[in-house]
């Protein structure tokens, strides 16, 4: 039988075509693709991935295939995390910083890793879970959703990237950083001047791509606080580019020196952000823990090996 374009006629399908049809579209549905970066902009990649050309003589210097990058670049994704994950993100900050300090925390930056339980302000640090004691500070569905978030975060960067789906590897620590503006605060340390430029690659040496999930909007939340792109111009530092923090926007770059940076000074409010990083060096994965356990050697087993 010829069936036409307008024939009422339908030719039935065997039942183990339908359920294999039927299973692809539920896969398809339960794993949707990740977003695509609503900006790019390009940049030359600085020498700091090694070389991808095997015959260069150093072995390739390093350099990492289906992982290290071979297009440098800065990238946006708008509306990345919606305002009920926002909201829960912010809440899951919250937590652990009374868990750490009490009585809402301090002013200026405060910086926490709810994988490994670390939190850093101008007291210092301190370990949320060593402190709380036997007392869960985060439920199984909080850790769950953290999960989620980052891996998601790890999967927009790899497809961006054109990397093997398995690559980058997430690497510790995973920030999440409040900084609460008070007139009267003043850094204690060079750990809390957070508007310094500079390179993260620099900082440490196995990142390779990072990123920025903002959980407060500039100019509602918090004044000023801005995030910058720089370049070096005749020993001068200028500002290339600005991206606007904002409540679910995703900011994800290669994290060598052609993204030098910085984040100018919060005048008011409070601005909330998870910063995170990723590897393409196997030896410095970190696993994705989120058991509530004090974790601080590198691996997928954690533990109390070798501290980062």
């Amino acid at each position: 039988m010829i069936y036409s374009r307008h024939s009422s006629t339908t030719p039935s399908l065997p039942s183990t075509t339908l359920l294999f049809l039927s299973l692809c579209i539920t896969l398809l549905l339960a794993s949707p693709s990740p977003p695509l970066p609503t900006h790019r902009t390009d940049v030359d990649c600085s020498s700091d991935y090694g070389s991808a050309n095997p015959y260069d003589g150093g072995g390739g210097g390093g350099f990492v295939d289906g992982c290290h990058p071979l297009h440098c670049n800065r990238l946006v994704f708008d509306n990345f995390l919606d305002e009920e994950g926002v909201e829960r993100l912010k809440d899951i900050a919250e937590k652990a910083i009374e868990a750490g300090r009490g009585n809402g925390g301090r002013a200026g930056p405060t910086i926490l890793d709810i994988n490994s339980g670390y939190l850093r302000d101008d007291q210092g640090l301190v370990n949320i879970y060593e402190s709380s004691g036997d007392t869960p500070i985060f439920s199984p569905s909080d850790f769950s959703f953290y999960l989620s978030v980052v891996e998601r975060i790890r999967s927009a960067v790899s497809s961006s990237n054109g990397l093997d789906p398995s690559q980058p590897k997430f690497t510790a620590p995973t920030f999440m950083t409040r900084i609460r503006y008070d007139e009267t605060w003043r850094p204690s340390g060079m750990h809390d001047v957070y508007w310094m430029p500079h390179v993260d690659k620099e900082n440490t040496g196995h990142y390779d791509y990072s990123g920025l999930l903002y959980l407060s909007t500039q100019g509602e939340d918090f004044e000023e606080g801005m995030f910058e792109f720089l370049v070096n111009d005749e020993d001068r530092e200028t500002v290339e580019a600005q991206v606007k923090p904002e409540r679910g926007k995703l900011v994800s770059f290669t994290a060598g020196s052609e993204n030098l940076h910085r984040v100018n000074v919060v005048r008011g409010g409070t601005r909330y952000v998870l910063s995170f990083w990723f590897t393409c060096d196997g030896e410095k994965e970190f696993g994705n823990f989120l058991d509530g356990e004090i974790h601080r050697a590198y691996g997928k087993e954690g533990g109390d090996g070798n501290e980062l």
